[in-house]
């Protein structure tokens, strides 16, 4: 997956693979929603590139 900041307030997720598409997808899913406020992805825990794995992230409304 790509990630490219495009701003300060911007980040673009690109998937290279159909595995990440169809994640991508269900996090659009799960954060967009047209009846509804969208939630928001909210950074948990931390990260450190050199020893962790990925970063996570927890989908809370928007408040």
């Amino acid at each position: 997956m790509k990630i490219t900041m495009e701003s300060p307030n911007r980040v673009k997720l690109v998937p290279d693979t159909e595995d990440e598409k169809k994640g991508l997808d269900a996090l659009w899913k799960a954060v967009v929603r047209c009846d509804t406020d969208s939630k928001v992805l909210c950074p948990i825990g931390t990260y450190i590139p050199s020893s962790d794995d990925g970063a996570s992230f927890v989908i809370q409304d928007q408040h």
